[in-house]
């Protein structure tokens, strides 16, 4: 069961939102840095809709260093655009999660991916890999993969049990994660609090993407307007 989550980059509450509808049982801990994005959350995305959902007003990782609370999911997907802030992808910040999840909990990260360029998205793997049991990814959009890092292995038959035990009207989404998900190879160093290229690599990635004529389809968003 999920039974508490914290949301590091909570930003208007989207995703706090949606786990209020499909795990109402759940409390939430959103954590946004910025209040003025909080204040529109509450006007324009029900931010308050969720009893269960506690906004706070906080850096992600002084807040996780703060609490003694433990978590089933932690979320991170914080940006400041285009960037995953570097201090939120290193061992030193993932041994902080680790501590901060329950036994059998899970990460999940949020990352920027360029097609054909993994060098993003293996840097956080391989850094996640040094302090959790297990590291899988989903390519969720062209330009988006979801990193998970668990605290205990858990078997492709164990992942389909878990998946099965979701909510009805997520089907589709489960049967997309079944067929989709996969170990993310960990090779290389971990990133650390004194190097960990984020800024350069993605930089390098959107370049060499321009580069080679590359261009943001549209038609993969799930912000696209419909026509």
């Amino acid at each position: 069961p999920l039974e508490r989550v914290a949301i590091l980059g909570n930003a208007a509450g989207t995703t706090a939102r949606a786990l209020g509808v499909y795990y109402p049982e759940a409390e939430i801990d959103g954590v946004e840095l910025d209040p003025a994005v909080s204040r529109v959350g509450r006007r324009y995305f029900g931010l308050e809709d969720n009893p269960r959902l506690t906004v706070h007003d906080a850096d992600a990782r002084p807040f996780l260093r703060r609490t003694d609370r433990r978590y089933d999911l932690i979320v991170v997907d914080a940006y400041r655009q285009p960037y995953v802030p570097f201090y939120l992808a290193t061992r030193e910040f993932f041994r902080l999660v680790r501590e901060r999840l329950t036994p059998g909990g899970i990460v999940a990260l949020n990352v920027a991916a360029v097609p054909g360029d993994r060098r993003l998205v293996n840097g956080i793997g391989q850094t996640v890999a040094a302090e959790l049991q297990q590291v899988l990814e989903w390519p969720a959009l062209r330009f988006n993969t979801l990193v998970l890092g668990l605290t205990e292995p858990l078997s492709a038959q164990a992942l389909e049990r878990r998946l099965a035990n979701g909510p009805a009207d997520l089907a589709p989404l489960r049967e997309l994660l079944a067929r989709d998900v996969r170990p993310l190879p960990a090779s290389g160093r971990p990133w650390t609090d004194d190097r960990a290229p984020v800024e350069w690599i993605t930089d390098r990635m959107i370049i060499a993407y321009a580069a080679e004529g590359g261009r943001l389809d549209e038609d993969y968003l799930p912000t696209r307007p419909t026509p």
